[in-house]
């Protein structure tokens, strides 16, 4: 018998449905691991990939205008990073500072002026952090600057855009006492009847308030800061500046960086860096910068130095890092401070790194000394907002 061997047949089966349904499952899952992988490797280069291994430090913190600074996207990255995450209590203003019960139980306080830091120091101590500083400027309108210059009380800084102003303070203060209005400036262009002033924060919460008050008071009185001896009598004779006003605002920053800042406060008093940070936003964002907004420098000026008072080993930290920590420093720059004790670079080089003109601050070169804080509340209670240092 002849035998045959036969080869066995190559079957091929359909696949399971199940196999369909896995690889559908695979591939959004392949996907999301892409993600997550490209997130990781950006995780890495911003250097916080290793937070979720690394203890983060809540730190307690009391401010006013400076909530901006640490509210900042950027500069929480950076502290996160260090292993900081600063818990924030807006004061409603620097002066206020001062009178908070047990303001020595937050991990550092921070306002926004030399003055109220040094009342906060003297009564409860701490160790003081110098970041940064920015100057005591009044924001206009450009078509209320150029009154100004037409009246000759500001004189325009060089510059293609025109951005920056010098404001002879002791006349301006003048055309407020003498009751000047917007309209009578001869060759201003106005229609606005209201009197000459710059509306300022009220001076008894806001540190920027009262520097201001100390610096009209400084033009008043024939660029010497009141004392003891006089101090009630400069208050009552600008008085009248601050009465016409009607009620303080808050910070004006805000309103007149709004859409209808010209309505509300064509005319005000800020800090240099809340408009040098508006501008590098407003070029970053549209290429060019505002040129209906300016800034006027009184010749007597004053710059702000906000000081970092820690109570705590977290506190110093921070300020420690706010002195040397070179990205915070920069993102400093970025948001129109200048570093003043903290470092060297200048705001200038963000500014012409960008394209914006760079301003002078000290064109006259001659600064307005603050007088002493219980010389200053004088003037402050004389106008009529505060008794005893209390708001009313």
């Amino acid at each position: 018998m002849k035998s045959s061997t036969e080869e066995p047949a190559l079957v091929i089966l359909d696949p399971p449905r199940s196999v369909f349904r896995r690889k559908r499952f695979l591939l959004p899952f392949g996907i999301s691991a892409g993600v997550a992988l490209v997130g990781a490797i950006a995780l890495f280069a911003n250097g916080v990939a290793a937070l979720p291994f690394q203890s983060i430090t809540i730190v307690r913190a009391m401010m006013a205008s400076k909530v901006e600074f640490f509210s900042d996207d950027q500069v929480r990255r950076i502290l996160l990073a260090n292993g900081i995450q600063v818990h924030l209590t807006d004061s409603g203003g620097s002066q206020e500072i001062p009178r908070t019960e047990e303001v020595a139980a937050f991990d550092f306080v921070m306002p926004s002026g030399q003055v109220t830091a040094r009342q906060i120091h003297d009564k409860v101590g701490g160790t003081p952090f110098y970041p940064f500083t920015t100057p005591l400027v009044v924001a206009a309108f450009r078509d209320y600057a150029e009154a100004l210059d037409a009246r000759g009380v500001a004189d325009p800084q060089p510059g293609d855009d025109g951005l920056y102003y010098s404001l002879r303070m002791q006349d301006f203060v003048d055309l407020t006492l003498e009751g000047t209005t917007w309209a009578q400036i001869e060759g201003g262009g106005l229609k606005n009847g209201n009197r000459i002033i710059a509306q300022s924060p009220d001076p008894c919460r806001a540190y920027s308030g009262a520097a201001y008050l100390a610096l009209v008071a400084f033009a008043a009185n024939g660029r010497n800061v009141p004392t003891s001896a006089d101090a009630k009598a400069v208050g009552a004779r600008i008085k009248p500046l601050f009465e016409v006003e009607g009620q303080f605002g808050a910070g004006i920053g805000r309103t007149f960086f709004g859409p209808d800042g010209r309505t509300f406060a064509p005319v005000g008093v800020i800090y240099e860096h809340q408009y040098l940070a508006y501008q590098i936003r407003t070029k970053e964002r549209t290429g060019s910068v505002d040129r209906d907004r300016v800034l006027l420098y009184p010749d007597a000026h004053h710059h702000a130095e906000p000081w970092l008072i820690a109570f705590s080993e977290a506190g110093e930290k921070v300020g420690r890092l706010l002195n040397e920590n070179a990205d915070l420093q920069r993102r400093a720059l970025e948001l129109g401070f200048r570093l003043g004790r903290a470092g060297s670079a200048s705001v200038g080089t963000v500014l012409a790194e960008r394209g914006i003109e760079v301003p002078d601050p000290g064109a006259g070169d001659t600064e307005a000394f603050l007088p002493k804080s219980e010389d200053l509340m004088t003037m402050i209670a004389e106008v009529g907002r505060c008794r005893d240092g209390v708001p009313l």
